[in-house]
């Protein structure tokens, strides 16, 4: 909004086009910007022991608020949304399973685009900077079935597969580790990394993170190798992985709704007291800075069969949308079902992990426990250490004291 009001100012001063230097962008980056920025904020939220601090979390925005700027002033505005953006790559994605679309019926337009917006089929669907600059009668807003969107006859890219994968990962890694299983791993880990200090919980959680990512990523690879050996070799599996990765947004849709609708409902809440104070300056313009959040409006049963409700219907969509998929490219209807013998086996796994992490008690919070007890029975041993050499001596020294205050860590 920022940028779209400084170039709408630059256009009134200068009389001129886009407000950017129009670097050509390289077809070769693709979206791996967002790939990169999407695992950083996954890190942030996951692993970072400062995601919950103010002034950390603004600062971390005003470094990604710059990164954004300045790759809109380089390449473009519209350019940076559709390649580096990582929230707009998000949103992008979760809308093409959307019941709704716009669409420019003329191609003198999109002839002129930078995004290279058209598919195969030569239809510009859901690119707005050619929706703006498009005639009135050229535009229509249109309504299409759940899901079709996902099926556009567009080619994929490799950055675009690994960011939908990725998707796919954090958001399990992040239900994994509320599990006991990870717990038990992340206290097995500490204990035998005593060296690493208090760095030693942030470096696990972050090798888990990126383990579970090329989990995902290799899994899908081999699936899509063997749906290319099944199906006899016509389409190589690297071609599938990119023909069949779309087909897994509503896999990615219903994990998040699965895991964030109920903190939702819940911390959506704090709206309400700060719509009447936004600035925490003892307002009351709604007369709702008083309001608790309630959490009693998400009971377990409602948030775990919702759970479940989403991630079933999630993974039958997927299957679904892939079986199009097959038919689309293979003509044969038996090598079309032949090839997805090993996608309905991907899939089905992908529901098995996701039920049996729902089923897992929460055990949040217990590994950080036991990770700063780890930390504390070594800091504990360095103290004695130094009693011990101190009693040594003829008397306790003012140092001694203050190494025993400046090491201690509560419990």
């Amino acid at each position: 909004m920022l940028f779209t009001w400084a170039e709408t100012l630059y256009r009134r001063v200068t009389a001129e086009g886009e407000f950017s230097c129009q670097v050509p962008y390289p077809t070769a980056w693709g979206i791996w910007p967002g790939v990169f920025l999407l695992l950083a904020f996954s890190w942030v939220e996951l692993v970072f022991e400062g995601s919950a601090v103010p002034a950390r979390l603004a600062g971390l925005a005003l470094v990604y608020s710059g990164i954004t700027w300045s790759g809109m002033l380089l390449f473009g505005k519209d350019v940076w949304l559709r390649h580096g953006e990582v929230f707009s790559l998000v949103f992008g994605l979760f809308a093409r399973f959307a019941p709704t679309e716009v669409r420019v019926l003329g191609r003198e337009v999109c002839q002129t685009c930078r995004l290279a917006c058209g598919d195969d089929a030569e239809a510009c669907i859901d690119c707005y900077a050619c929706f703006h600059r498009a005639d009135a009668t050229q535009r229509e807003w249109n309504l299409r079935p759940y899901a079709v969107g996902l099926l556009r006859n567009a080619a994929h890219s490799v950055s675009q597969m690994v960011f939908v994968l990725l998707m796919l990962a954090t958001v399990t890694f992040d239900g994994f580790m509320a599990t006991p299983l990870w717990a038990d791993i992340a206290s097995s880990l500490s204990v035998l990394l005593p060296s690493l200090g208090e760095m030693r919980l942030t470096i696990i959680k972050t090798l888990g993170l990126i383990s579970v990512s090329l989990l995902f990523l290799e899994v899908y690879l081999i699936t899509s190798v063997l749906m290319a050996v099944v199906s006899g070799g016509r389409f190589s599996g690297i071609r599938l992985a990119q023909a069949f990765v779309f087909t897994l947004v509503p896999i990615a849709l219903a994990y998040h709704l699965a895991h964030y609708l109920s903190f939702l409902l819940v911390q959506g809440q704090l709206m309400i007291p700060l719509a009447s104070d936004p600035f925490g300056l003892g307002w009351n313009l709604f007369g709702t800075k008083g309001y608790r959040v309630n959490i009693a409006v998400v009971g377990a049963r409602f948030g775990w069969y919702t759970a479940v409700v989403a991630i079933v219907l999630g993974h039958i969509v997927a299957v679904y949308l892939a079986h199009l998929t097959a038919l689309r490219m293979w003509r044969d209807r038996v090598l079309a079902l032949r090839s997805q013998y090993a996608m309905l086996v991907l899939m089905v796994g992908f529901t098995v992990v996701s039920l049996w992490i729902l089923a897992q008690p929460i055990v949040e919070g217990s590994v950080d426990r036991s990770a700063r007890a780890a930390v504390w029975q070594t800091r504990h041993q360095q103290v004695r250490q130094d009693l011990d050499r101190e009693l040594d001596a003829p008397f306790l020294t003012e140092a001694f004291f203050s190494r025993i205050h400046n090491r201690a860590l509560p419990l």
